[in-house]
């Protein structure tokens, strides 16, 4: 009887400890909304090049006459 008290109050003490850490590791680690930091992420348009249709940023894009172009060879190849 002696020893299953022992075995009970060492498993209680593990459980303990073991939800302790568990509880720590949950308040130091910083609550995460998406993008990992607290600040809202902006909004990027999308744009497609008019020659191979490949979807960049806006500010990424190279801007020709009839549209926007991925590359300076793809705005060449347009006459742009």
């Amino acid at each position: 009887m002696k020893y299953l008290i022992v075995i009970l109050l060492i498993l209680v003490v593990f459980w303990l400890w073991r939800s302790g850490r568990r509880s720590r590791k949950n308040a130091a680690a910083p609550k995460r909304s998406g993008s990992g930091s607290g600040k809202p992420r902006e909004i990027t348009e999308m744009v497609a090049c008019g020659i191979c249709h490949v979807h960049l940023p806006r500010s990424e894009a190279l801007i020709g006459g009839d549209g926007f172009y991925c590359s300076e060879a793809h705005r060449r190849e347009a006459g742009a």
